[in-house]
């Protein structure tokens, strides 16, 4: 079983730099350099490349704390949203991976229709960089004690004995590391498939796969804000729809093309 003690981040004098932004840091490094290795390798242009990052990261960050806000609305308190304290904590807290997806993709649909960016060969050949970023993420939530995971009395369980997020002195499962480590899996299958057997349908499978694990690890996450209907969370219901998408969207692709 492993402990943690209040790791919020590391001190420099009276400056903290939070573990999350140092994660995060970590994984837009290591997603960088993936991005630049696909986009040298199939010739596609880098400066699309980043232009594409850049406004879907901006409506990724938009779209996870619109959905965050949404699920967690009934805790909200709206007559203290005019206290800019209130307001604060609200913005700088709280953030779900399904809307930031949803937020992404709306970006980079943006870009195909406003900038008239060809995205096809994009979203085919650098979509692991998605999971490798989410991973590292997940990382940083595993070390601050966020979106953690149900009671759970195991040699894997985390007991965080001073955090600010996760229940102190309760062993918990596991959940944020099982997850980046299903990212991480997710990525390099990506990759070996994209490079060596040609990636057709990469961006699909992606979604597919993490819809599935998000789907499960659902049942041993125990925050508070779920967004609880009719014993499902508001993610497992995104992650049917979207599986449910992915196999209606190939079985129709391979109907045109055989036809």
């Amino acid at each position: 079983m492993c402990e943690h003690t209040n790791h919020i981040g590391i001190y420099i004098g009276n400056f903290l730099i939070p573990y999350y932004g140092i994660f995060a840091l970590m994984g837009l490094i290591a997603a960088f350099c993936v991005g630049y290795y696909q986009v040298k390798k199939y010739k596609l242009s880098f400066d699309n490349f980043i232009l594409l990052a850049c406004i879907a990261g901006f409506f990724a960050i938009i779209g996870s704390k619109l959905l965050f806000i949404l699920i967690s609305w009934n805790d909200i308190d709206v007559k203290k949203l005019k206290d800019i304290n209130y307001l604060k904590n609200i913005l700088n807290g709280g953030f779900v991976f399904y809307g930031g997806l949803i937020g992404a993709l709306i970006g980079i649909y943006i870009c195909k229709k406003v900038l008239k960016t060809e995205i096809k060969e994009y979203l085919r050949y650098c979509i692991p960089v998605i999971p490798i970023l989410h991973a590292f993420g997940r990382i940083g939530c595993s070390i601050v004690g966020c979106c953690y995971g149900c009671p759970f009395e195991s040699p894997i369980s985390v007991t965080y004995t001073d955090s600010l997020f996760a229940p102190n002195n309760i062993a918990l499962f596991p959940v944020q590391r099982i997850e980046s480590i299903s990212l991480f899996l997710i990525a390099i299958i990506l990759l070996i498939y994209i490079n060596k057997f040609n990636g057709k349908y990469a961006f699909e499978y992606y979604i597919f796969a993490y819809a599935v694990v998000r789907f499960v690890l659902e049942y041993f996450r125990y925050d508070e804000y779920r967004g609880i209907l009719n014993g499902l969370s508001t993610s497992q219901y995104i992650s049917i729809f979207l599986v449910v998408y992915v196999i209606v969207k190939i079985i129709i692709l391979k109907y045109k093309r055989k036809r």
